[in-house]
């Protein structure tokens, strides 16, 4: 047994108080965990066991790996001397310094003891503290190297540890190219590393020594990490490149002094263009062929909605598609941020429609100034957005993508079914007789008082999605159309030429239902009352025809009231 008090080695120039600066430089003390698995992984280790154990009054923590282990030279030589290392200029491994190992003491363990073997030797280190170290040789030769720190410390607190070793390694080594698995007391043991990469990664690069992986993401800071030879240099959230997301690893790639950040030397401006080309040139190719594919589906599985029934399996479908829209819509925009480089891509076939196809920005664009810079779009196909599509419109499931089209075409984004209507006539022969005896004597009052309507109706204004389900009546030009909801004409007592307009009355408005029961008793009256809601509801008046207005609707009201009460004089004899 050898016995050495560190503080003293003439072949080191660290004396205790820098060994102890090295100690506290760690701001989070189980970073320990990277230098020794870091360690594990440059010695060839495939495979590392991190385990925790508590014996009710000490914790047990053991880092084992099956790499090449050390002899007496590497141990008094390298592991030992502060600022030395076995990897200097060596590209295939990670650490430079040679100050991990001091690392272990930054917990503050109460003993830290070491095992390892090589080429026939066998050693066993034990530290009491940083200051010195008892060797010991030992006949038994093991695989790879045991590090193995104690600390008293209670349950709860070991508790804590758990969850905290598990986080640190989790952070700095799932994608170490060694396997590393984790157990605590009696569970089994759990994987930690993960295949190098990003979740739904769009595009991905490699070359010698180099791995990229690259996402699209709608974060407004999106996610980016630096790696060597998957262990983590830095993580963090950035928009190095908006809308986009990255992994980049690279044996070139070197860790800070302080071991918390990624060296950002001549190597790592290297990485950076790299990551800059493919996304200026590559990325804009796979989000096209992304994003019409998405669309595609989006646009298929409206074209086919299921109605009520099967809608909530569908509507489960199209919110992950819209997600995954939603996550390439920051480059999108980032792409189109211009009038010309929009123009470039409006051949783009990347927005979903409900007529079942993706459609360019080119055909949205013909389509908004079709309908007077109007950006149609609804939550579902119904039989507006139908009628609508087979007039040549463009009308867009509600998604992400309708408010950047608006901005772009410089268009107002309209709810289809809520901006439009579109009532069925009911043919008189389909009325119940109370109704359609109503029908008839108010055609009768209108035409023989001045016909202000081209024809009285009746409809169904209550269809699904309807706009107007809670009005009595509405006017059209052409009876039956697809016409505005919104868009009110000028009163009818206005009209001094032929009627333009046709009134529909909703069949199943109570209001009506009401009236049609009052006809069978006083049928002039009922007409009246009729005929004048609907003057006074079925236009806007100007301001300056007011006083007009006020002379026409008292002329008015007194021919319906005569014709009104001849009808009601008629029925009595």
């Amino acid at each position: 047994m050898a016995r050495e008090d560190l503080s003293s080695r003439p072949a080191t120039t660290a004396v205790p108080s820098l060994i102890k600066d090295l100690v506290d430089q760690f701001d989070h003390p189980l970073d320990f965990y990277r230098e020794l698995l870091q360690n594990a992984i440059d010695a060839g280790a495939n495979r590392v066991d991190v385990s925790l154990a508590h014996d009710g009054e000490r914790a047990l923590i053991r880092v084992d790996d099956d790499g090449e282990g050390m002899d007496e030279d590497i141990i008094d030589n390298y592991l030992l001397v502060k600022f030395r290392s076995t990897k200097e200029g060596d590209f295939t491994k990670i650490g430079k310094f040679g100050i991990g190992f001091v690392s272990v003491f930054a917990i503050r363990p109460d003993l830290v003891r070491l095992y390892t073997s090589k080429g026939g030797e066998n050693w066993r280190l034990d530290f009491p503290s940083y200051k010195r170290y008892e060797k010991y040789k030992l006949n038994s030769p093991r695989e790879g190297t045991l590090v193995e720190l104690t600390k008293r410390m209670t349950r709860h607190d070991f508790d804590k540890l758990v969850q905290e070793s598990r986080r640190t390694i989790r952070y700095w080594c799932k994608h170490a190219e060694a396997r590393i698995y984790f157990q605590a007391d009696v569970s089994g043991p759990e994987l930690l590393t993960e295949p190098f990469g990003l979740e739904g990664a769009s595009l991905t690069y490699a070359e010698e020594g180099t791995d990229i992986s690259l996402a699209f993401t709608a974060d407004d800071k999106p996610f980016f990490g630096f790696y060597n030879r998957g262990l983590t240099l830095k993580e963090g959230r950035e928009a190095h490149f908006p809308g986009v997301e990255f992994k980049a690893k690279s044996r070139y790639l070197e860790h800070t002094l302080t071991r918390d950040n990624v060296m950002m030397d001549e190597n790592y401006q290297k990485l950076l263009a790299i990551v800059c080309r493919l996304v200026e040139d590559e990325l804009p190719k796979r989000l096209q062929e992304e994003l019409a594919d998405i669309s595609a589906r989006i646009s298929s599985i409206h074209a086919k909605w299921p109605g009520p029934a099967g809608a909530q399996e569908v509507e489960a479908e199209l919110a992950k598609l819209g997600q995954a829209w939603a996550e390439r819509e920051t480059f999108l925009c980032r792409l189109c941020a211009g009038f010309f480089s929009r123009w470039k891509r409006s051949d783009w076939s990347v927005y979903p429609s409900l007529s079942g196809k993706p459609v360019t920005l080119s055909d949205i664009r013909a389509s908004a100034e079709q309908a007077g810079h109007k950006l149609y779009f609804d939550k579902v196909p119904n039989k507006v957005t139908q009628t609508l599509a087979r007039q040549g419109f463009v009308v867009l499931p509600d998604g992400h993508w309708t408010d950047s089209l608006a901005s772009w075409l410089g268009a107002t984004a309209v709810r289809a079914s809520d901006e439009l209507m579109l009532p069925e006539v009911v043919p008189d022969g389909k009325l119940p007789a109370v109704m359609r005896s109503f029908l008839t004597t108010l055609r009768q009052l209108d035409e023989g008082c001045g016909a202000k309507y081209r024809g009285i109706v009746a409809a169904d204004l209550a269809y699904p999605g309807s706009p107007v389900r809670d009005r009595m009546f509405v006017t059209q030009k052409e009876a039956g159309s697809l016409s505005s909801a919104t868009e009110r004409p000028e009163s009818s007592l206005l009209w001094f030429r032929k009627p333009r307009w046709w009134a529909l009355l909703s069949v199943s408005h109570p209001t009506l239902e009401k009236l049609a029961r009052l006809h069978a008793a006083r049928p002039g009256l009922a007409a009246f009352l009729c005929l004048k809601m609907m003057h006074l509801g079925d236009g806007d008046i100007p301001p300056e025809k007011e006083s007009e207005y006020s002379n026409l609707a008292e002329k008015i009201e007194a021919k319906l009231l005569s014709g009104a009460l001849r009808i009601d004089r008629a029925r009595t004899r």
